[in-house]
């Protein structure tokens, strides 16, 4: 029997919380492991910062209208490129779905039973960035709907982001004690803290991000000082070692497992 691809979807209606960040770290990470044999498609209409990124083999995929209105139709053409393209085959996935596409596309997949359709060819990975500070309830939220709405079809990995503030609920619980965390605990893959370090970590990874490269590329650009590619590499290392255990390359045993790292 044929092994299944990876579909690595990342999304949350909040924009502005880490979702192409995280789709370039997983782009990246699977290239490393699976020998570059990993596709990014970036839908998201106003930020292309995944297919920005030279370095990383992206495909952007207009689900645009002419009208500059997001068209439901062209989930379809999305979902036949995943199913049929000769660039899909044989490889692992990862989808930045933007802040402005999230309702649509969460509608779509709901009604459409799409992740039935693709579960055929795919394991399907819902990636969920829940972002500490004002963005948090928008956030779990989210992760709540999508969670509920999608069940048993795809696998969720959270990603809780403290580098806005500290993921707390107002009586001052953690995180894995808020109620919309435990309520789903049991249908959550992975957990990913993403925590924040000092501001030279800090101001590091701003400048990866801003310079549209990716961990690798920063080992050859000399603009980049030695003390920079030092931290940076210390993160990449950081989130290779968590994602070892928790995304599926083919080349790594994964488990359901909580992970913490930069």
């Amino acid at each position: 029997m044929k092994q299944k691809q990876n579909l690595n979807i990342i999304m949350n209606a909040k924009g502005g919380i880490g979702k192409s960040f995280i789709s370039a770290l997983l782009l990246e990470f699977i290239s490393d492991k699976s020998k570059n044999q990993a596709l990014g498609i970036d839908t998201d209409f106003n930020n292309h910062s995944l297919s920005d990124i030279e370095s990383l083999d992206v495909t952007f995929l207009s689900i645009m209208s002419d009208g500059q209105e997001v068209d439901i139709k062209k989930f379809d053409d999305l979902t036949m490129f995943l199913l049929e393209s000769e660039k899909t085959k044989n490889k692992h996935i990862v989808i930045d779905i933007g802040a402005s596409t999230f309702t649509p596309y969460f509608q779509y997949i709901n009604e459409s039973g799409i992740f039935e359709i693709l579960g055929s060819t795919y394991n399907i990975f819902i990636h969920i960035p829940i972002a500490g500070g004002q963005s948090q309830d928008d956030c779990i939220n989210g992760m709540d709907q999508m969670i509920a709405a999608f069940g048993d079809s795809c696998s969720f990995v959270v990603w809780a982001n403290e580098h806005f503030g500290e993921l707390r609920d107002n009586q001052g619980n953690s995180f894995e004690e808020i109620e919309q965390y435990t309520k789903h605990k049991e249908k959550i893959f992975g957990l990913v803290y993403m925590r924040k370090r000092d501001v030279l970590f800090s101001n590091a990874i701003e400048r990866l991000k801003k310079s549209r490269k990716t961990f690798s590329d920063v080992n050859m650009d000399d603009s980049f000082n030695i003390l920079d590619k030092s931290r940076l590499q210390k993160v990449k290392n950081d989130y290779w070692q968590m994602l070892d255990i928790i995304i599926p390359t083919g080349s790594t045993t994964t488990q359901k497992k909580e992970a913490e790292t930069e």
